[in-house]
């Protein structure tokens, strides 16, 4: 773990959308004494600026640590559920193969646990810190307010993960504590989530700090804690929480959904929190070396036919899976015969790019719209200034819609996803203006948006599920939401429907089936069985070979 006592980062970590954009521009030193930090309230200040930058790539580390915040989250909450695809080695996630040695795995441990580590020193420090150095008597609450919730959010992240893992508190590290047991069940690591984030809660304004966008609020720490709620079933506590969002006006809907993932734009209303990638002086190769706040998505999401690199594609399933007149389709993907309406490039004009498959590995010519937004590498667009949205306020609204279902308040469930299917067909556009995309795919008028309820219990019916229609509802609806955005799979764990799922949207391929019909029905290859103890994933092999008190016996079960 990086020591924060060095006094941390020079370079840019977070942004703002207010004068105050240059607050996490840290001076650099070498050696300082270990409480140098907590002298005074500027130091305590670049101290906690440090703890944002966890949310950020490492781009001097291994393995996936260049595009943490990206694939690692979107390989275990989108490649799982088959929505998302990959070649290579990052096929393993769609096959559900992935092992204890995954990269990624390793990547989420090794970041998430870096995050912590920085939240317990700067906690214990913080402990000690005199009252006298701060300017207002509020200020070291509120600084501990933000430390914590980032630490919760990260075990929660973990969580979600890989079930019971070692708890570190204040004061621990991994270099005061190089063995750490996992706790004997989940429930103990809940309860030190809800902690932090209820202190945040209880501590936090709706609006940031000093108004620097980027900085934890209230509204994220009630998000996450409806989120943690939601996984114990106390769906009561949940509402709650999620019903104060909602009440507080402090955010809304988006008018264009295709607006969501604008080249360069930031916090929009939608947004509850994003990590911030800006437009910089100079973004081609080489600009890493002097930022972590860099990333290069667009190639990993480009069609390979015109310059990218396909670590991420898109399904046939997914692209069928639309109702006639849902822009979220439009705003969302590109596939064979699509004109991408930024670069004006044709997808599958080329020759051996022209089937429903391309490339050796069978990847669908479907590719995200949300994170290609330019030609990779001209003018040296290497580096990618598009926000990644951790949480927005259309997932609140379906995340409420759940727990009014859950709670026998169906009125309010279906009003939720009205309003979500309200904007997905366009009906919000006529008080947009369109950042990046071309304005005449904005609606003029509004349209009629077909009845969810009667929609899908047709669907349900259709495709063979047997859960409530209002869960299907709520699946799908996030689905057509949240494509590569790092939480479908997490929900249809939670929700109990992964078996469903698989079975109604990835019917499994048939051991005696042509694979060449499939190429030509664009239909996906599913020779896996979906198996319950595949909804978390295995300690790293790492953290197995380090930690003296995790063993192989410790691992999660069917690893």
């Amino acid at each position: 773990m990086k020591n924060l006592y060095k006094l941390l980062i020079g370079v840019l970590v977070l942004s703002t959308v207010t004068s105050c954009d240059d607050y996490l521009e840290v001076d650099h030193y070498d050696i300082l004494p270990a409480d140098f930090m907590f002298k005074t309230e500027e130091n305590v200040l670049s101290g906690l600026n440090g703890l944002y930058d966890t949310f950020y790539t490492d781009q001097h580390g291994s393995g996936d640590d260049e595009t943490w915040g990206f694939k690692p989250q979107v390989f275990a909450a989108n490649h799982s559920t088959m929505d998302c695809q990959a070649s290579g080695w990052d096929a393993e996630w769609q096959r559900h193969a992935w092992k204890p040695d995954k990269g990624s795995l390793e990547t989420a441990w090794r970041m998430s646990y870096r995050a912590v580590d920085r939240a317990n020193r700067f906690l214990a420090g913080l402990e000690t810190a005199d009252a006298s150095i701060f300017a207002d008597s509020n200020s070291k609450t509120v600084y501990e307010a933000q430390a914590r919730a980032i630490r919760g959010y990260n075990y929660l992240y973990l969580t979600k993960l890989f079930g019971r893992v070692p708890m570190l508190l204040t004061g621990e590290t991994y270099t005061t504590s190089v063995g750490k047991a996992r706790p004997e069940s989940v429930d103990e690591t809940y309860a030190a989530i809800e902690e932090d984030l209820s202190f945040g809660r209880d501590h936090l304004d709706w609006l940031p700090m000093n108004g620097e966008y980027g900085r934890i609020t209230k509204g994220f720490c009630k998000a996450y804690l409806a989120e943690l709620y939601m996984l114990k079933k106390d769906f009561t506590k949940a509402k709650t929480e999620l019903k104060d969002i909602v009440d507080s006006g402090t955010y809304s809907l988006e008018p264009c959904f295709g607006n969501l993932h604008a080249w360069d734009t930031h916090w929009t209303k939608e947004s509850v929190f994003e990590v911030m990638y800006h437009e910089q002086g100079y973004m081609g190769w080489g600009a890493d070396s002097s930022s972590d706040a860099m990333m290069w998505y667009g190639y990993m999401c480009a069609a390979p036919e015109w310059g990218g690199w396909g670590s991420l594609c898109l399904s046939w399933e997914f692209v069928r899976s639309f109702e006639p007149g849902d822009k979220r389709r439009q705003y969302s993907a590109v596939a064979k015969g699509d004109t991408h309406p930024i670069t004006g490039q044709t997808v599958g004009v080329t020759s051996g790019f022209d089937g429903l498959f391309q490339g050796s590995e069978n990847m669908p010519t479907v590719y995200s719209l949300k994170y290609w937004r330019c030609k990779p590498g001209e003018n040296n667009k290497v580096f990618n200034p598009i926000s990644l949205t951790l949480k927005r306020y259309a997932g609140i609204m379906l995340d409420y819609a759940e727990c009014c279902f859950e709670t026998d308040d169906n009125a309010t469930g279906w009003n939720m996803i009205r309003q979500i299917r309200n904007r997905a067909w366009g009906n919000l556009e006529m008080e947009a203006t369109m950042t990046d995309l071309p304005a005449d795919m904005l609606n003029t008028q509004t349209v009629e948006v077909p009845d969810a309820e009667t929609y899908y219990t047709s669907y349900k019916a259709a495709k063979g599920y047997t859960s409530p229609v209002w869960k299907v509802a709520l699946i799908i609806e996030r689905r057509h939401e949240f494509n590569a955005e790092f939480s479908l799979y997490h929900d249809l764990c939670r929700m109990g429907m992964c078996k469903e799922w698989f079975a109604a949207e990835y019917p499994k391929t048939a051991a005696n089936s042509s694979q060449e019909a499939c190429l030509q029905t664009g239909d996906s290859f599913r020779f896996f069985e979906h198996e319950a103890y595949q909804e978390i994933f295995p300690i790293p092999t790492n953290e197995i070979l380090t930690n003296p008190l995790i063993n192989q016996e410790d691992q999660n079960p069917g690893y």
